[in-house]
């Protein structure tokens, strides 16, 4: 089976079994009347096996031997690619879904920190962002060097990594939250390395080992309860860095495009 299928095939099939255990952890693993973890609780412990194992096996799946591409307009070109234009704008709308939705739930709650608004504006303009790099691989227009837009959804992940975490501060049990936090910081070191192409930074292998893991803890941590806007965070997250290790994977076992020939006529002079 080629890696394009089988390796984004792995993280959505260990990330539903991740999701069946966290459910059967939420429901036996804590005590009813305080909230406490149970010491050797069957479910914590495979579900921990269960991620140290896909930890394990996404990273060495994820290493081999890649092209240098130079640049994001080559590692991640889709001209034409109607199956990675589709999943690109889903994933924008959903960016714009979860930025819509935040700003809504802070509106009604007063109470919730000011960070939080923050990363709801900062989706809106990753949505953009994202539908601006995802017209520019499927045209190849050639637009991704230094690209700003790649850029902006990385940093919407470090302020989401900030708010999730005030909330969370407070609550001594770490099982209640720890999923959710491996799914952010993993997404937003994918999304760090993606936009390491732009800068001629491109690290393939770290790009797809934590796209892949990202989008693992991100349907393992759909079983806990989160808001509308968070939950669309994640379904972006899945979405989107599956489709992008994809086509990078798709890309790195077919030939690089040939570069334009420059005709050199200085030194020329008519006769």
């Amino acid at each position: 089976m080629r890696k394009e299928i089988l390796l984004p095939a792995v993280a959505v099939i260990g990330g539903g079994v991740g999701f069946g255990l966290r459910r059967w952890e939420l429901a036996t693993a804590f005590e009813a009347d305080t909230g406490l973890p149970i010491a050797g609780a069957p479910a914590t412990t495979a579900l921990i096996l269960l991620s140290v194992v896909m930890a394990v096996a996404l990273l060495a799946l994820s290493r081999g031997k890649y092209p240098d591409f130079g640049g994001c307009d080559v590692a991640f070109r889709a001209r034409g690619n109607t199956l990675y234009a589709m999943t690109g704008v889903l994933s924008a709308f959903l960016l714009l879904g979860a930025g819509g939705m935040g700003a809504m739930e802070f509106a009604r709650d007063g109470a919730r920190m000011y960070t939080t608004l923050i990363v709801a504006v900062m989706a809106v303009a990753s949505g953009f962002c994202v539908l601006a790099t995802v017209r520019n691989h499927f045209r190849e227009e050639g637009k991704g060097k230094y690209s700003a837009a790649l850029l902006v959804p990385a940093f919407t992940y470090c302020v989401w990594l900030i708010a999730a975490y005030q909330v969370r501060a407070g609550d001594p049990v770490q099982l209640d939250y720890v999923y959710e936090l491996f799914a952010i910081i993993s997404g937003l070191l994918a999304l760090y390395f993606i936009a390491g192409f732009s800068f001629e930074k491109g690290k393939p292998a770290a790009a797809i080992f934590f796209s892949l893991l990202a989008a693992y803890f991100s349907l393992t941590t759909l079983a806990d309860q989160h808001s509308w806007s968070t939950v669309l965070l994640y379904c972006f997250t899945i979405l989107y860095l599956l489709t992008n290790s994809a086509i990078l994977l798709y890309n790195a076992a077919r030939p690089l495009p040939a570069k334009p020939v420059e005709n050199d006529t200085e030194g020329t002079s008519d006769v």
